[in-house]
Formats: C-alpha cells, structure tokens, sequence
C-alpha cells in the first residue's frame, strides 16, 4: 500500500490546551448540557409550621416527586412537557385533593395507603391545606 502523503494542514491546527477560544466553548458546551440542579429539602415558611405533620409529610412527597420528573425533562421544556403529560402545570396540580395529586403522580406511601382517621382528612384537602373546590 501507498503511504498516504503528510499534509501541511496538520501544521496549522491548533494544540485545543493552548487556545483559550476553545477552552471557553468547551466550558460553556459542558456547562450546557448538564441538568439543572434538584432543589433539595422544600423550605417552608413560618405560617406553614402550623401544618398537621401528615400534611407536612404530604407537601414533602409532592414536592420531591414534582422535582423528579422535573428534572427528567429536557431544561427549557419542562413545564410544557410537564402539561402534555399529565394534562395541567404543577401549580394546578396543587390545586387538587391530595388523594388525587397522589393517584395522578402514582405516589405509594405507607402512611396513606392506611389511611387512618387523620389520613382521611388530609386526603381531602389541597396541598395548602384547604378544602379543595
């Protein structure tokens, strides 16, 4: 076989440790692609600490199921695929009983799958503790 001829391109290139053009697409490529960061624990404000602790441990799963799927949708599409799948924005989804919310994000927890007779009155309410229209 023919040894390929060498080109003189080859010396024109750019050594990508040296270009400091390259190192900042590079970054800003990197930075791009990666998923924006879960929130972690909901912080709750003063007025919320009143809550019944099953209404707070409600609030906890909702809102920790919510930012899982959240964060497996693509970034800048979330909330419109969001409402494609499950047919409303997660603010109306708030606006639900909590059994509904529950049923709707296929949400097992032990506590309420007993349902208890404090269990029966959360069930009922929206995620702010009210009664649902």
């Amino acid at each position: 076989m023919a040894k390929s001829p060498s080109r003189p391109a080859d010396s024109l290139l750019v050594n990508p440790g040296k270009s400091s053009r390259l190192q900042e697409m590079r970054q800003r490529a990197t930075t791009a692609n990666q998923p924006a960061p879960a929130p972690t624990q909901p912080t709750f404000r003063a007025k919320d600490e009143n809550l019944s602790p099953e209404l707070t441990l409600a609030r906890q799963l909702i809102d920790q199921r919510l930012s899982e799927i959240m964060a497996a949708l693509p970034v800048g599409k979330q909330r419109s695929l969001f409402k494609i799948r499950f047919g409303m924005e997660p603010a109306q989804i708030k606006a639900l009983p909590i059994k509904q919310i529950f049923s709707l994000l296929e949400i097992n927890h032990t506590q309420f799958n007993n349902l208890s007779a404090n269990m029966k009155q959360v069930a009922d309410l929206n995620y702010n503790g009210r009664q649902s229209n």
